[in-house]
């Protein structure tokens, strides 16, 4: 998934990106911050925390994650949406 700015999220450019970046980068964390994603992406996704996990930590785009892992593009938004402002309140 590549990095688009997000008008409806009450975060600046900056924040969004440092999420975004962040998350990518998920393998080369230290484990603590490894722990924080996982745990952003259980509270955010719910039982979707898997596809969320594969969305924002891999460069699997949305529309393969959905087909995936049978759900709407609605639904991985809202969760997409959940985990970026709850990982903006960590910051």
């Amino acid at each position: 998934m590549r990095f688009v700015y997000k008008r409806s999220l009450p975060m600046d450019y900056n924040t969004q990106g440092y999420i975004h970046f962040v998350s990518r980068m998920y393998s080369t964390l230290p484990v603590g911050q490894q722990k924080l994603v996982r745990q952003l992406c259980d509270r955010a996704g719910g039982e979707h925390r898997e596809a969320l996990f594969r969305l924002v930590t891999t460069d699997t785009g949305a529309e393969e994650v959905c087909r995936t892992y049978y759900l709407s593009r609605s639904t991985l938004e809202r969760c997409v949406r959940r985990y970026y402002i709850l990982f903006a309140q960590r910051i």
